[in-house]
């Protein structure tokens, strides 16, 4: 296939699947398009920083799909490769290449327009919202934060939401009746140099089974715990809020989207301490958090 080709079918698949699932026999070829297209987009500076954005959050879905179609982590890293020697063999004046950047602006222009997008994963779904902030309703501002980027979860004794509101920070609101009562909170992931692939146990079709063991692992610990406001829990809710660094939600972007991280909160006992955890798929996550990046 012709480079023109290649650029302009990126150009024109770009965003088309949105949050729907991509055919398994496509997801290779819509990562490579994609990849493409953002590192020529990159080294010759064809985009605004919002259609970079998009073009990232793009590049991470069809990733993503890729991995979950069943290609093992090695290919997908080769197709990525691929594509951006083949971008960085493209000159930054070539015809082919200002063709399909002006069908990727067009195609930016209905895209920067969308407010909300799901981003499903294997067992659950993403959900983000860049509505102009704050949010007005019948011309009432409702005041707090509320959630740009959201997972819920089954936690013990209530649910768990975890995502980002309007900060880099990672958050995690628990609505367990004694969530009250925890001292701590923590956030356990893959620890990346210790385990550099994801450890998933095909014996269990679960989220158990995509945690990894304890010695690979490393922990953020929440830098403060509290009452969640009442815009992230719902108008009669009651919850309590774990606020994680901004690196936490650096740390679980980079995780592959097949596994599961594990949201702790932690208790006193009379046997040291008592743990609450419940597991989040990391699915989409970088590309619903570069969907946000890319509004208007």
């Amino acid at each position: 296939m012709t480079i023109l080709k290649r650029l302009s079918l990126a150009a024109i698949l770009l965003l088309c699947a949105g949050g729907a699932a991509v055919a398994t026999s496509q997801a290779s070829s819509f990562l490579y398009e994609r990849t493409l297209m953002r590192e020529a987009g990159a080294r010759c500076r064809l985009f605004t920083p919002e259609i970079a954005s998009a073009l990232a959050a793009s590049a991470a879905q069809a990733r993503g799909a890729a991995l979950r179609s069943g290609d093992p982590a090695e290919a997908v890293a080769a197709t990525e490769r691929r594509a951006a020697l083949k971008a960085y063999a493209v000159p930054c004046d070539s015809p082919d290449l200002k063709i399909a950047a002006d069908r990727v602006r067009k195609a930016f222009e209905g895209y920067a327009e969308i407010r909300t997008m799901s981003f499903p994963g294997t067992f659950a779904a993403w959900s983000a919202d860049r509505k102009p902030w704050p949010l007005v309703v019948d011309k009432k501002v409702i005041p707090g934060p509320r959630w740009r980027l959201s997972q819920a979860a089954e936690g013990v004794g209530g649910a768990l939401t975890v995502g980002l509101a309007s900060g880099p920070e990672l958050l995690a609101v628990s609505t367990s009746p004694d969530a009250a009562e925890a001292y701590a909170a923590r956030l356990v992931i893959r620890d990346l140099a210790k385990a550099p692939q994801p450890l998933i146990d095909p014996r269990r079709p679960n989220l158990a089974g995509r945690t990894s063991p304890l010695g690979v692992t490393r922990a953020f610990l929440a830098q403060s715990l509290g009452p969640a406001p009442q815009s992230l829990v719902g108008p009669r809710g009651h919850g309590v809020l774990a606020v994680f660094p901004a690196a936490a939600a650096d740390a679980l972007a980079a995780l592959d989207p097949r596994e599961a991280a594990t949201v702790e909160f932690l208790f006193p006992s009379g046997q040291g301490e008592r743990v609450e955890a419940a597991s989040i798929e990391v699915g989409d996550f970088a590309a619903g958090r570069a969907f946000l990046a890319a509004g208007r």
